[in-house]
């Protein structure tokens, strides 16, 4: 699955502008039936950070995907938390992140994906996951402590782990369109088919 991953994240990167014109039910996407999740006119990445291909679609595929969403089309992240090394943990520290503002997340997110994937450092426990997130993110712990157990960050959580469903289909990290469009992201050869894809099934 891995090796498979990064082959195909390779041939996005790496093809020219060729693209499919029709785009086919199982081999280009495939309906989620029972993991769908309500996302309407939105593009969800379903990721962790502690998933090597994840920073790579975060690095060279993500932004330019979402710099080209159609007009009225929206996109979110959704960090799972079953993952390992202590994926709950860190998916805490992303969720109150993300309540602060746009770049404390991004900046928890990505000194996350750089001390485990390019530092190749483990933390010893969920406390220093914690405390290094929140450090990166430049927040501190009084207010991460007075906010994690708050129906806000429970509910954020929740609708993260909906993910958790899509992640068993095809691995990680994985692209869903209205929350019912899994794209198979193997078929995927260049940046203007994923974005013709995406306009395609959020017409749909």
């Amino acid at each position: 699955m891995m090796k498979k991953s990064l082959l195909a994240l390779c041939a996005l990167l790496m093809s020219c502008s060729v693209s499919a014109t029709t785009f086919n039910e199982g081999e280009h996407y495939q309906l989620l039936g029972d993991a769908s999740f309500n996302a309407p006119n939105q593009v969800v990445k379903v990721f962790s950070v502690n998933c090597p291909f994840c920073y790579k679609y975060d690095k060279s595929v993500t932004p330019g995907m979402v710099k080209n969403l159609p007009q009225g089309v929206t996109f979110d992240a959704y960090h799972i938390t079953t993952k390992p090394p202590l994926g709950k943990e860190k998916a805490l520290v992303l969720a109150y992140a993300k309540t602060q503002s746009e770049d404390a997340y991004k900046a928890a997110k990505m000194a996350f994906y750089k001390h485990y994937h390019d530092d190749k450092v483990h933390f010893a426990s969920g406390k220093e996951a914690i405390d290094f997130g929140l450090k990166a993110a430049g927040l501190d712990k009084a207010g991460f402590d007075a906010a994690k157990d708050s129906d806000e960050i429970k509910k954020t959580i929740v609708k993260w782990d909906q993910g958790l469903a899509v992640a068993k289909i095809q691995g990680i990290p994985a692209i869903v369109v209205n929350g019912k469009y899994l794209i198979n992201t193997k078929s995927v050869r260049s940046m203007q088919m994923l974005d013709e894809l995406v306009a395609e099934l959020v017409a749909k």
